[in-house]
């Protein structure tokens, strides 16, 4: 049961904004930091002329880099100084000459690292497990069985004094294989090998999606979208991100978001300059006109909305909860209904559309012993517009029938009423 009354408001309803945002970011992780280790020249007995280091990547390794230098000497508790390979990719990723992109890709990073330097001569292979076994194969005397294992180019090098390497190849299974090639003179070698891990970071910043789902929203929140609207939307948009970080946001419960956006829209549609009067007159006239013409047509969704915004805009009258109960029943928005049912009649509890509705929300609530007890009050009863109150009964449950929100005591009230 409603009767027409002209209304206006705005309001925005509850919107669950994920508004967190993650980032890929590079993490340099060393694996290898200085290590010295001396080979033996060939000829001289005692001691290993080739030496395996195993490259353990880290989980989500996208690429990795080592360096090396070589001092020639027959003194095997020579120790190298390392070459800071760790320190200066972190300032490669700090001032963003290292990313993502970049990372794992053959790029000229490595020309802005510091080459060591070298006075000795190695080869130093990069090989999967099998060129690890082929390199560390001896035959029946003892002697290695292959000079030259099986190797990938990236990251290989042969008869060299030093070097830095960015090494594209991500596997489980790596190693540096490295050999002394020399038949007379030792070499003390330092390495360094350092990981580009790429994991995901919080960044607690409103990104430009969740922010244009809070202007989306409230713009969806509106009956008629003109250009104040969208006004109101973009002002309302700049409160909530200049209030709230996304975290903090997040923390609150549906009703606060709900009282949150609900006040800014109505900071905003009262922020002087940003809407002239003549267009808050005209608004509530269009806005009435289009709740009556929803009702007309039964659009009770979209007559829900217009009413909502009616009420936000400060006309909360009895009518217009009346309405929108009525249009909330219909719509199947049983304890929205309640709600506003109870706003109007905590303002007017006698008020005989409003009890009326309230009848109706028990009896689509299967409480019928509540229902009826109204029923009875108003039986043989006019409303004030001078309608017979079982006329109105009648057509409104004729209506929640079309509707397909009938059930069995829809029977009992008709024959309590006397309605034909």
């Amino acid at each position: 049961m409603y009767k027409f009354v002209l209304f206006v408001s705005l309001l925005l309803s509850v919107c669950n904004l994920h508004a967190q945002s993650t980032t890929n970011v590079l993490k340099e992780k060393s694996l290898i930091k200085g290590q010295t280790v001396y080979l033996n020249s060939k000829a001289r007995l005692g001691g290993k002329s080739r030496i395996v280091l195993p490259v353990k990547l880290p989980a989500n390794t996208v690429s990795w880099y080592y360096s090396f230098s070589t001092v020639k000497t027959n003194d095997a508790s020579t120790i190298l100084e390392g070459s800071g390979l760790e320190i200066q990719i972190a300032k490669l990723i700090a001032n963003g000459a290292l990313n993502v992109i970049k990372a794992g890709m053959a790029t000229n990073v490595v020309s802005q690292l510091i080459k060591p330097t070298g006075s000795g001569v190695v080869d130093v292979y990069l090989t999967d497990n099998k060129g690890f076994k082929e390199f560390e194969k001896k035959d029946l005397v003892g002697m290695y069985d292959v000079d030259v294992p099986t190797f990938y180019e990236e990251g290989t090098a042969q008869n060299s004094r030093n070097g830095v390497f960015q090494v594209p190849v991500v596997r489980n299974d790596l190693y540096l294989c490295i050999k002394n090639p020399s038949v007379t003179e030792g070499v003390a070698i330092s390495v360094d090998v350092v990981a580009i891990v790429s994991t995901k970071q919080y960044k607690d910043i409103w990104t430009a999606e969740s922010v244009e789902a809070i202007y989306t929203d409230c713009l969806n929140e509106f009956s008629i979208r003109d250009s104040e609207a969208e006004a109101i939307c973009d002002c309302s948009r700049n409160q909530i991100k200049s209030i709230y970080t996304p975290s903090k946001f997040s923390l609150l419960s549906p009703s606060e978001k709900t009282g949150l956006l609900r006040n800014t829209i109505k900071v905003c549609s009262e922020k002087d300059g940003l809407l002239s009067q003549d267009y808050k007159d005209n608004k509530l006239k269009e806005l009435a006109q289009l709740a009556a013409g929803q009702m007309i047509t039964k659009d009770y969704k979209g007559a829900v909305k217009s009413y909502n915004e009616l009420l936000n805009s400060g006309v909360t009258s009895i009518d217009i909860y009346n309405k929108l109960a009525f249009s909330q029943l219909c719509a199947g928005q049983l304890e929205q209904a309640r709600k506003s049912l109870s706003i109007g009649l905590g303002k007017e509890p006698q008020d005989m559309y409003l009890l009326t509705n309230l009848a109706y929300y028990y009896l689509l609530t299967s409480d019928f012993k509540e229902a009826d007890k109204i029923f009875e009050d108003f039986k043989g009863k006019k409303f004030p517009n001078k309608q017979k109150f079982k006329d109105v009964v009648a057509q409104d449950l004729s209506e929640f029938e079309r509707l397909g929100k009938n059930n069995n005591h829809f029977s009992q009230v008709r024959q309590n009423l006397r309605i034909d």
